[in-house]
């Protein structure tokens, strides 16, 4: 079927990360979807708007991905297929966090693992519970965050595949926000697999939490190299935080600045309260005091409004560093 073989390729386009061909793919199928007659059609229309939606968001396009998913949901519902509408609502989840709306997504990825689990497919059940226990960490319930990585990666032993390095880098997460000394160690077995077998997203994942190390313990060069044609909307922060430790203060106040002004036209409340922080902190580096207060105070608002008890956080403790003072390596 056509609608079907455009999915396919689409598909392919997400692994190797060539997501506006993706969108393309995903239209393509919604397009043949719609002259289907039959009960399958509405299985085929969630399948290419939930495909278009993952990658609209991935492409950068966060504020066309939104709509689309919403699209998809009633046909999900409408075709009762529980597997395939934990893929939709996983899409939806996803929308709300990088929005901002993290009990909502929460509440959406309770959701989806329920029917994941309900539909007997154990890498998308690994795949929620990592997802899951990310969206805890950005709230703050550690122990929540911990007790689900832990279960995904456990499940990953019997059931390992696409869904391995997401749950790896996970329990990475939750290891490195406790300080633990072992959250490192978990990235190696999880790059290997994510390279395997061609998953672009889940080795972005990889790096990403790589450099967010190593920044961490001191090694703001190898984050930098890490995040290097990163394309990936989100990662700029982080590559402002490395250029920060490496005493590039004028390129990471512009670095983090553009990031700011791309996160809030997309809708990523997010990624831009991550940068506002970054911004302010590089000013304060540079002796802009008055600027670098202003920004805080604008970084503290949103964390609070949203909230983001994660970045807030953050926040407040990059506001009690003295910057102007920091030699470089040190953050």
């Amino acid at each position: 079927m056509a609608s079907a073989h455009h999915l396919a390729r689409g598909v392919l386009c997400f692994v190797a990360g060539r997501y506006e061909e993706g969108v393309a793919a995903a239209r393509a199928a919604e397009d043949t979807a719609q002259a289907v007659t039959g009960p399958e059609r509405r299985g085929l229309l969630a399948r290419a708007l939930a495909a278009q939606a993952t990658s609209l968001g991935l492409a950068g396009r966060f504020g066309q991905a939104g709509p689309v998913a919403d699209r998809a949901l009633p046909h999900a519902e409408a075709y009762g297929d529980p597997q395939l509408l934990a893929s939709v609502l996983s899409v939806l989840r996803e929308t709300a966090r990088r929005a901002g709306r993290l009990r909502e997504a929460i509440d959406t990825g309770r959701r989806a693992l329920a029917l994941a689990e309900r539909s007997g497919d154990p890498t998308a059940t690994v795949f929620e519970r990592a997802n899951l226990a990310e969206l805890h960490l950005l709230v703050e319930e550690v122990a929540e965050a911990r007790e689900l990585a832990e279960t995904a990666v456990r499940d990953t032993g019997s059931h390992a595949g696409w869904c391995a390095p997401y749950a790896l880098v996970a329990l990475a997460r939750v290891r490195m926000r406790a300080a633990e000394p072992d959250g490192g160690e978990l990235l190696d077995p999880a790059e290997r697999t994510a390279l395997a077998q061609g998953d672009h997203q889940a080795l972005y994942e990889v790096r990403s939490a790589r450099a967010e190390l190593a920044v961490r313990e001191g090694r703001p060069e190898e984050a930098l190299r890490l995040l290097a044609g990163c394309r990936e909307s989100g990662a700029a922060h982080l590559t402002a935080w490395a250029l920060l430790a490496c005493g590039r203060s004028e390129e990471a106040a512009e670095t983090a600045a553009a990031e700011v002004e791309r996160a809030e036209r997309a809708g990523e409340r997010l990624a831009e309260t991550e940068a506002r922080t970054a911004h302010a902190a590089a000013l304060a580096a540079l002796g802009r005091e008055r600027e670098s207060a202003a920004g805080f105070d604008r970084a503290t608002a949103l964390a609070d409004a949203l909230p983001y008890p994660a970045g807030a956080r953050r926040v407040a403790w990059a506001r009690g560093v003295r910057w102007a003072d920091c030699a470089p390596g040190a953050l």
